[in-house]
């Protein structure tokens, strides 16, 4: 599989009859796989990067997604917007807590400069070091770290700067505030993206995270994260690939995440893909249940589910194969094989 043929199949025009397999790895994967401490693979950017090419050149035929990129985990934004962080030596660094007590802190709350607030100025110096040491080949394959840009997305960063409780009860009860709050992170969110811009180039490859949408209502997504995320996404809409990451599962959504201007969603796992990708009009990007299938299933059960997947939703392209979000750390890479495999020896009907 080369990437003009993960292009095509975003695009509904599938250059090749097999179905690409995209795998969504992050540091959680990186690190084990490399057998390098949590706390060295996400405190040395040298170590980071080593990892991320030891995966490529186990799988040097599979684009990932993020990709090779300097993946600090929610660090990045929530640590620049004043969350409290901790960081564990057997796990991703993690959130604490939130920036604020209260929605009431959001009206007076300056957003800082991405480029000079802690973590996002951290993530930065390490997408320069990345863009240095990146070594020639897989940057040429698959195009790594040219016009790529990732992070949060306005929903999720709000809810967990507010905390999920307070932020769901302040839709009801201070709707206004919740507003403010989610204009100031947006205008973030785009500077951010805007500095990335400036060391990788104009955007090709974007992938925006944001799990939130489903644990809200059709309501409250449609007034209060929908338009930020549309306004994020379309900040970027020049770019070959939008990819929006949500394992979360959000079919009471379909309709209107159709109007967001990704080509590529990532499905949770107990959607069905046939009607996500017939409402959507996008490409859909999963679902073998990462846990559940991926990591305790057995290989003919995978084999099995990746058979009725490419059968079922593969037809006239806009279908990557790959997990319903990311994968577990325990997962052998046995079992990821068992994905390529599969999308080797099955085909999807032809129109």
């Amino acid at each position: 599989m080369n990437y003009e043929e993960v292009i095509s199949a975003a695009d509904f025009n599938p250059r090749n009859p097999h179905v690409p397999v995209v795998l969504w790895a992050i540091g959680q994967t990186y690190a084990p796989f490399a057998k390098i401490p949590d706390n060295e693979y996400y405190a040395d950017p040298a170590k980071m990067l080593e990892a991320q090419v030891k995966f490529y050149e186990r799988f040097p035929d599979v684009l990932t997604i993020p990709g090779i990129w300097p993946d600090l985990g929610l660090m990045a934004e929530l640590g620049a917007l004043g969350a409290e962080l901790e960081f564990p030596d057997d796990a991703p660094p993690q959130s604490r807590g939130g920036a604020f007590e209260d929605i009431r802190e959001v009206e007076n709350w300056e957003v800082p400069d991405p480029k000079k607030a802690d973590y996002t100025s951290q993530t930065l110096d390490y997408l320069k070091y990345f863009c240095k040491h990146l070594p020639e080949e897989p940057r040429k394959k698959w195009g790594f770290l040219d016009g790529h840009i990732f992070c949060g997305g306005p929903g999720e960063i709000s809810g967990l700067l507010l905390g999920y409780d307070k932020f769901s009860y302040a839709m009801y009860d201070y709707p206004q505030l919740v507003h403010i709050l989610l204009r100031k992170v947006t205008d973030f969110i785009k500077s951010y993206i805007d500095a990335q811009i400036e060391i990788v180039g104009e955007p090709k490859r974007v992938i925006i995270w944001d799990h939130i949408p489903g644990m809200l209502s059709r309501e409250l997504f449609d007034e209060f994260v929908h338009p930020y995320m549309k306004e994020v996404f379309t900040h970027v809409e020049k770019a070959t690939l939008r990819i929006y990451h949500n394992e979360n599962n959000y079919p009471h959504l379909l309709d209107l995440m159709r109007d967001i201007p990704a080509n590529v969603c990532h499905i949770g796992p107990k959607h069905d893909l046939v009607e996500s990708k017939r409402v959507l009009k996008k490409c859909v990007m999963g679902n073998v249940h990462p846990i559940q299938e991926l990591l305790l299933g057995t290989n003919e059960e995978i084999e099995a589910k990746c058979k009725t997947i490419i059968e079922t939703a593969g037809r006239g392209g806009g279908l990557w194969l790959s997990t319903g979000g990311g994968m577990a750390p325990e997962t052998p890479v046995e079992k990821m094989q068992v994905l390529i495999d599969c999308a080797k020896k099955y085909l999807p009907p032809s129109l």
